[in-house]
Order: C-alpha cells, then sequence, then structure tokens
C-alpha cells in the first residue's frame, strides 16, 4: 500500500474512528451558507449546461436510466457511507419517481456509523433494499457486479488509489458508471503557491469578521495553510485521485471547479460570513467571478470535480477548455511560472530558520504560535556551506506525554531528538553545500489533543513549539 505521509497506517485508521463515530446526522448539512449561495451562482448553472440539474440529479439519474434499462435488481455501492442519509435521500428519490428496483449498498468501515445507517433505513422502510458492507476502502475487494458506484467526498480518503480504481473497473458492468464529486486539490487540502498567492493578498483585505476561525474562535492575521492530513486521511492524496483515476477509467460528463474560492465558503471561515447582508454577498460574488476567470486562465487549477466516469471511452462533456487533462496540477514545478511565489520572510514571519539559510516556502504544520503537528515540511535554501543544524523546541509542563523527533532532509533522516519537558535541542552534523534547496522535514511520534486531554479548549493535535532551527556555516 502506498503511503503518503509517514505515520503509522492503523494509528490514522483509529484516528479516523474516533473522529466520525460521533458525528451524527447528514455529514454534508453543516456546510456554511457561503457555500450554499457560491454553489448556487457558479456551480449548479455550469452543471446543468452539461445536462445535470444538481449533483443528487446526476447521481439518482445515472441510477434510473440503468433501473429503467434493466428488467432486474440495479446494484449501487457508496463508498464512506457514513451514517447513509444521503444514500436512503436517493433511494426515497428514486422511489418517488417511480423506480424501486435498486440495491443500496453502502460501505463504511465505522461501525457506529454503519449501525445508525441501519438504523435509519429501517425507520425509512428501505431495510430490504439497503446492504450494510463493513470494509476498508483501502483494502475492498468486489464481490460482485455493480452498475453504479458513487464516490460522494470520499475518494480524497483513500491511500492506495490504484487498488481502489482497479476494483471498480473490474467491478463495474459494461454499461456501468461512477459517478465522483469530490476533492481534487493539492494533498492534504492545502493550496499550489499560485492560489495560496491570491488568497494572501484577497486575506489582507478583509475585515476581522472575515477572518475569525471557527475551530479556535481567534481572528487570524495570516491565512494557515494547514495540512489536514497530518493524522488521519482527509486529503491524503487529493492531488493524484484525478491523474490515477484516468489510467483506469474515461470521462463522459467532466466539471472541475474551485480553488481560490475555497477557504471563503469551507467551515473555517465560511461561516462568517452573512448573505443576507450585501456586503458579504458581494464579496463571495467578486472572489467567485476572479475563481472562474483564474480556473479558465489556467493560472490556478481546479480543487473539486463533479463528473461520471465508464469502463469505455464516452463522447466528453466539459465545461469549457476545463478538460481532464488541463485539470491536473504539474507537482514537479513550484508552480506554474517557475518561481518562488513568497519572499522569505512572508513564508517564516518568525524567522524560525535562521542562520546559512532560509525557508522558501510555507513552513506547513507550524502554526503562527509555532505548535508543531505531529508532521512538519517546508523547503529551505542554504545561503551558505552548512556543516550543522541546530534543532530547539520546548515541551510545556501540561504536556502529558512526549517521545522523539526524527529530523530528515529529503526524506533521509539525520539524527532522532529525544524531547523532554522545557526547552530540549539539539546540533545535528549535516554538511550541505551553498546554494542547494532541500526539503526539511521534522516527524514527533506522539502528539496530544487539548481538548481530548482536559487540560485545555485547543482542538489542534500539537507535538512541542518549535523555538527554531539554525543551519550552522562551516
Amino acid at each position: 500500500m502506498r503511503v503518503g505521509h509517514e505515520l503509522d497506517y492503523q494509528e490514522r485508521v483509529a484516528r479516523e474512528h474516533r473522529t466520525f463515530a460521533v458525528q451524527e446526522g447528514d455529514l454534508h448539512e453543516n456546510l456554511p451558507e457561503s457555500a450554499h449561495y457560491w454553489a448556487k451562482r457558479y456551480v449548479v448553472p455550469k452543471l446543468a449546461d452539461l445536462g445535470a440539474p444538481g449533483i443528487e440529479e446526476l447521481i439518482t439519474g445515472e441510477i434510473a436510466v440503468r433501473a429503467r434499462r434493466h428488467d432486474r435488481e440495479v446494484v449501487v455501492l457508496s463508498f464512506g457511507s457514513g451514517n447513509g442519509d444521503q444514500e436512503l435521500g436517493w433511494l426515497r428519490k428514486l422511489a418517488e419517481a417511480g423506480v424501486h428496483n435498486v440495491r443500496m449498498r453502502l460501505l463504511e468501515f465505522n461501525p457506529a456509523m454503519q449501525e445508525r445507517a441501519a438504523a435509519a433505513a429501517a425507520e425509512a422502510g428501505f431495510a430490504d433494499r439497503v446492504e450494510l458492507v463493513e470494509a476498508d476502502f483501502n483494502t475492498w475487494r468486489a464481490d460482485r457486479e455493480h452498475d453504479v458506484f458513487i464516490g460522494f467526498q470520499a475518494l480524497h480518503h483513500v491511500l492506495d488509489l490504484e487498488h481502489l480504481f482497479d476494483q471498480i473497473r473490474d467491478g463495474l458492468t459494461a454499461d456501468g458508471a461512477l459517478v465522483v464529486h469530490d476533492m481534487i486539490g493539492r494533498n492534504g487540502h492545502r493550496r499550489w503557491p499560485e492560489a495560496l498567492e491570491v488568497i494572501e493578498r484577497i486575506w489582507a483585505t478583509m475585515p476581522p469578521e472575515f477572518r475569525r476561525n471557527s475551530v479556535t474562535g481567534q481572528v487570524d492575521e495570516h491565512y494557515d495553510d494547514l495540512d489536514c492530513a497530518v493524522d488521519g486521511f482527509e486529503g491524503i492524496r487529493a492531488q493524484d485521485l484525478l491523474p490515477v483515476l484516468l489510467e483506469y477509467l474515461h470521462p463522459g460528463l467532466f466539471f472541475a471547479y474551485g480553488s481560490v474560492i475555497d477557504p471563503f465558503v469551507e467551515r473555517i471561515y465560511g461561516h462568517n460570513l452573512d448573505l443576507a447582508t450585501e456586503r458579504d454577498q458581494a464579496f463571495i460574488d467578486r472572489v467567485g467571478r476572479l475563481d472562474d476567470s483564474l480556473i479558465d486562465l489556467g493560472v490556478v487549477t481546479p480543487t473539486r470535480l463533479t463528473a461520471v466516469f465508464h469502463p469505455a471511452p464516452q463522447p466528453l462533456r466539459v465545461h469549457g477548455d476545463r478538460t481532464p487533462e488541463r485539470s491536473i496540477r504539474d507537482t514537479g514545478q513550484a508552480d506554474p511560472a517557475g518561481r518562488i511565489s513568497f519572499h522569505p520572510t512572508a513564508s517564516d514571519p518568525n524567522t524560525l530558520v535562521r542562520g546559512a539559510g532560509l525557508a522558501v516556502a510555507r513552513m506547513n504544520g507550524v502554526s503562527p504560535d509555532r505548535w508543531a503537528a505531529k508532521a512538519v515540511e517546508f523547503p529551505v535554501h542554504t545561503t551558505d556551506e552548512v556543516g550543522g543544524l541546530r534543532f530547539s523546541a520546548y515541551l510545556p509542563d501540561w504536556m502529558p506525554e512526549n517521545g522523539t523527533v526524527t529530523v530528515a532532509v529529503d526524506g533521509v533522516p539525520l539524527a532522532v531528538v529525544k524531547a523532554g519537558h522545557g526547552l530540549f535541542e539539539e546540533t545535528i552534523p549535516w554538511r550541505c553545500p551553498v546554494g542547494r534547496t532541500v526539503t526539511l522535514s521534522l516527524r514527533a511520534d506522539w502528539t496530544v489533543t487539548q481538548a481530548e486531554e482536559g487540560t485545555g479548549d485547543d482542538r489542534r493535535p500539537l507535538s512541542y513549539v518549535l523555538v527554531g532551527l539554525v543551519l550552522e556555516a562551516s
């Protein structure tokens, strides 16, 4: 199984179980009002031009056309079905249209959610048409033919995309389809440099009430480009989803969208906008139009995808020039213009990297208050010949556990630093010539969440406070 982040697979599974076991109801209903406003004005009309009035209509339409075509039970499987709310809604909509010959299989690896889905199916009168499949889609194998597979905001949680798409291809009927409504942006839902540069410029113009973080409750002076895949599977291989999928199946309807707009319609900041006011509507409209223009110009690549894929080639329906090929970000470049998007001092506002080198891009995994997540990674450019690296960090007394931090360059470990309460540091021998750009990574083997431990209200998984890194000239 391919691993995109250096964290034990079972540890990620355990965290995913804990996170979703307590989430009842429809997981997709708590989106901010700004998301619905933006979708109604900038997503739904374009999708309608391709023949789909909406995402729900696209999914139920693909099921209905096959159910009416075949004089048998049509088999549908939904990946990462959670509590089954959406799937039961699709069955209800199909039943209202007179379509009853559908077996809905719910693939979910969280037993607590499967129990809720079973209870909801029985209450809705669909118990005889709903089948629970408790499995991890990283290891699941297609055990029968399916007419429709559905990946609704689930595929970006998949680590072994190659295995899953191989099973989908082999498990589809000849006229079957995979309906995808998912995220295809950068891994961990981070922003590519070219998009982040625009977001930062917008951020500088926003009033404080737009910048309030719903997780911390604080007003964020700078946009924090967090890696959501550090501790779990959220967006763990999002940027690979589309290119890998194209190796296995063929697109028919294909609509890629969203990029710069994302932070303003997602849960952390999107709830700050009051769409009953002209000011807030105008803000989303301006960013929405800008987002469309940047995608169509090829300045940024889309982060979202709604599409239908088939086992055999189909006539391709796309919006404008947003073809599959133009929707894939070239990960071999720092950004499409081949330049560094940020001045080093903007990338490292607290000057955490000093001495004979500079941080030349975002210090991913380090919050503005210097708290480090389990995984920290960023590029460093040497300004002199380097003979050593001094790592310094701090662990407060309330931290109930600690361990080690592995320091690596370009994936090669240099040293394992033992952590302890108070200031802990170590000078690590490392030779590097002047003018080199390398990737420096710090991997802790522990993390603590204050809210879970009862030691505070912070809900972030924290490891240590990064005091600094000094590249010592030789």
